[in-house]
C-alpha cells in the first residue's frame, strides 16, 4: 500500500503540458483510490502551494513549484554549461540534443535543445522520464552506479532485465566511454551518449544526440568524438580533473527518494592504488 508521500508524487507525476489540470474525481478514478482520500490530498497540496484549486474546484500546479525550481537550477550550475555545450553543438551538427540526470531512481530529460535539420528527433519535454536500460543516457548514467543502485532502478521501473543481462553492456560503456543505442528507445532513430562529470569524479548527467536512422550511420564517428570532447569540456569547466581515477571514490545516489553514498564503480583490470588493501 501507497503511503501518503508516495500518493502525493503519484498525483503530481499526473501533470502534463497536454493534460496541466484535473479533477478529484479524476485523479480518484486514475489512481484507484477512494475520491475522499483524493480530495484529502488534493487540498493538502494546495494548502502548501505545490497545487492550485481554481474556481471551478480543479486543480493546477502551483507557483510554489516555480519558486523550488529556481533553487534547483541555482543549485545546479552545470545544467548551465552542459546548455552551453548543447547550442553550440545543435548550431555546428543540427541535431537535437538532450542532457539527462538520474533522480530518485529514474532517468529524467533536465535540458535540451531541438534539432534544425530536416527529419530531426522531436525533443521530448524537460521532466520527461527516458527508459533506464534502452535509452544511451540511461545506460551512461546506469554503467556509473553500483549494482545494488542498478538493479533498484531497473525494479523500480518494473523493468524485466537483471544485472546479469546488463553487466557486460554497462561494462562496454564505462571502457568505451560513451553509450550508443538505435531502434530501441526511439523506433525511428538512434542516440549517442556520454557522461558529465563533477569535481569528485562522479558522473553526474548524460549529454546525448538524438539522430534519425537514416542519418545515424554516417554521421555517428562525428558526432561521437565531437560529443565526448564536449562532456570532457563541460566536466573540466564544472572542476574535473581528468587525473582523477574512479578507484575510491564515493558518489551519491538517489533511489525511491533515498540518497545513499556508494563506492563508484571499479573499472575492470583497474589497477590499485599503492598500499590500498584487498578484503
Amino acid at each position: 500500500m501507497l503511503g501518503t508521500f508516495e500518493k502525493a508524487r503519484a498525483i503530481l507525476d499526473l501533470y502534463t503540458t497536454e493534460r496541466p489540470e484535473w479533477g478529484v474525481s479524476e485523479v480518484a478514478r486514475q489512481l484507484g483510490m477512494p475520491t475522499s482520500s483524493a480530495h484529502v490530498l488534493l487540498a493538502s497540496l494546495a494548502g502548501l502551494g505545490v497545487l492550485h484549486r481554481t474556481v471551478a474546484g480543479r486543480y493546477r500546479l502551483g507557483f510554489k513549484l516555480l519558486a523550488l525550481s529556481q533553487v534547483l537550477l541555482a543549485n545546479t550550475p552545470w545544467r548551465e554549461v552542459a546548455q552551453e555545450e548543447m547550442n553550440r553543438l545543435a548550431w555546428a551538427f543540427g541535431e537535437t540534443l538532450h542532457l539527462a540526470a538520474l533522480d530518485g531512481g529514474q532517468v529524467v530529460l533536465v535540458a535540451g535543445v531541438q534539432g534544425h535539420l530536416p527529419g530531426s528527433v522531436r525533443l521530448p519535454r524537460v521532466g520527461t522520464v527516458l527508459p533506464a536500460s534502452t535509452s544511451a543516457s540511461g545506460q551512461v548514467l546506469l554503467a556509473h552506479r553500483p549494482r545494488e543502485v542498478v538493479e533498484a532502478v531497473l525494479d523500480a521501473a518494473g523493468h524485466p532485465l537483471t544485472w546479469d543481462v546488463l553487466a557486460e553492456a554497462l561494462e562496454q560503456v564505462r571502457t568505451g566511454g560513451y553509450a550508443r543505442e538505435i531502434g530501441e528507445h526511439c523506433p525511428d532513430g538512434g542516440s549517442l551518449a556520454a557522461p558529465v562529470r563533477n569535481h569528485n569524479g562522479e558522473v553526474i548527467a548524460a549529454l546525448a544526440f538524438s539522430v534519425p536512422a537514416d542519418r545515424f550511420h554516417d554521421r555517428e564517428g562525428h558526432l561521437r568524438a565531437a560529443l565526448v570532447r564536449a562532456c570532457a569540456e563541460v566536466s573540466l569547466r564544472i572542476g574535473y580533473h581528468p587525473e582523477l581515477s574512479g578507484e575510491g571514490l564515493l558518489v551519491w545516489s538517489s533511489v525511491g527518494g533515498r540518497e545513499k553514498l556508494h563506492p563508484a564503480p571499479r573499472r575492470s583490470g583497474a589497477r590499485r592504488r599503492p598500499g590500498s588493501q584487498t578484503r
